[in-house]
């Protein structure tokens, strides 16, 4: 069948992309929340508003292996990414980093790009960054240089990119995470306020104890010795062993269950028959589990750090609590199992603003305006659209 004229010039404006990011094997047992958005990604409208080329860069276990072997592994995918870079020649390259030496390695890339006259957009998760001073900023700085763009997941992200890492505001474009999925959002729609007497509690991630998972844990045996409560942990890491030694010998094992890491299509389960999720990390970017756990219509409670007091109100889509403190998060819990009222605002709330704000098309729209922006700037293409369908 011939393409109208139409089509083919459709065809023509679209993007040659490469993505840096997680692309696992089908059944595979790493989890993450960059996964995740990859994931959301190829299942949207992505591929066909765009040509992708995608360079995985998953770590190759869970936790990462020793630093001496993850570094042979990104000089390895480093080598990848050139001899695809060189095979494809791409428009625009978007990579996606974490902390650490994740910067180093999509640093160096992103790099590449430029010196081969590409831009190159790069994407930083996690909250850890956030707090870097001094020596860690000057090494950003350099580490990140060859950015184009920085997309920043929220304004926490946007703030530190200009004041640390040197970029211009109009460099730093927001494009907020996108887990707020078709399914789990009519979830959310769906989603009444439940006769049970146990208000059920939700951890999602990892693990450890930068996740507030001893807190956690003590903040829930405080309010469980009065009330009828329970706790849903899905996620695995270092602190696995703790948690369950706290557990049974607290005598907590009717109320605590771990389900270890869920496939993304068991994950809608725990969060429809859940009322509360629970984050108290120590830092974030911007979270995928809140966002779910909103589109869901659970209410929230999370700590105060990175990007979510830019994006969550207290009181209104979310319970706000500091990090670190064992006893405003056991309060913040106790009012919340206690107040049916209050947890279904927040739930209501929490549901609209992900609607509003985090599907994943409108971060494609986002994501697809910055490229053909850079793209216009660097001479590729004529800027005919604007990123919008």
């Amino acid at each position: 069948m011939q393409q109208t004229a139409a089509e083919e010039a459709s065809a023509a404006d679209r993007k040659s992309l490469m993505i840096v990011g997680a692309f696992p094997p089908p059944g595979s047992r790493i989890f993450g929340g960059v996964i995740t958005s990859c994931r959301l990604l190829l299942q949207s409208s992505l591929p066909q508003r765009a040509m992708l080329t995608l360079v995985d860069s998953t770590q190759v276990s869970n936790p990462p292996p020793p630093l001496y072997v993850r570094a042979g592994l990104a000089f390895v995918r480093c080598l990848k990414f050139v001899a695809a870079f060189e095979r494809v020649r791409p428009d625009a390259v978007l990579l996606f980093c974490s902390a650490g030496a994740s910067i180093v390695e999509k640093g160096a890339m992103a790099w590449y790009a430029r010196l081969r006259g590409r831009p190159a957009l790069l994407f930083p998760r996690g909250g850890r960054v956030l707090g870097a001073g001094g020596i860690g900023r000057v090494w950003l700085r350099g580490m990140c240089g060859g950015a184009a763009m920085i997309l920043c997941q929220g304004p926490a992200w946007q703030r530190f990119a200009t004041a640390a890492m040197g970029f211009h505001p109009a460099r730093c474009p927001l494009v907020p995470n996108w887990s707020a999925t078709p399914d789990l959002l009519q979830l959310g729609r769906e989603r009444t306020e439940r006769e049970r007497a146990r208000v059920e509690l939700l951890f999602v991630g990892w693990v450890e104890p930068e996740k507030g998972i001893r807190e956690l844990l003590e903040a829930f045996r405080r309010i469980a010795r009065d009330r009828d409560v329970g706790l849903h942990i899905v996620g695995d890491g270092r602190g696995m062993a703790f948690a369950r030694d706290f557990v049974a010998n607290s005598k907590l094992q009717s109320r605590v269950r771990f389900s270890g890491w869920l496939a993304a299509e068991d994950l809608p389960a725990a969060y429809r028959e859940a009322d509360v999720l629970v984050l108290p990390s120590w830092a974030e970017g911007l979270p995928n589990a809140m966002i779910e756990a909103m589109a869901a219509g659970l209410a929230v409670a999370v700590t105060r750090v990175g990007n979510v007091p830019d994006v969550v109100r207290d009181r209104v889509e979310a319970l706000l609590v500091e990090p670190r403190d064992v006893d405003g998060l056991a309060s913040a819990l106790a009012v919340l199992v206690d107040d049916s009222a209050l947890r279904t605002g927040l739930g209501k709330n929490g549901h609209a603003l992900a609607a509003r704000e985090f599907a994943v098309e409108a971060a494609v729209d986002r994501i697809l305006r910055v490229v053909n922006q850079v793209c216009y700037e660097y001479g590729i293409s004529a800027c005919h659209c604007d990123g919008e369908r």
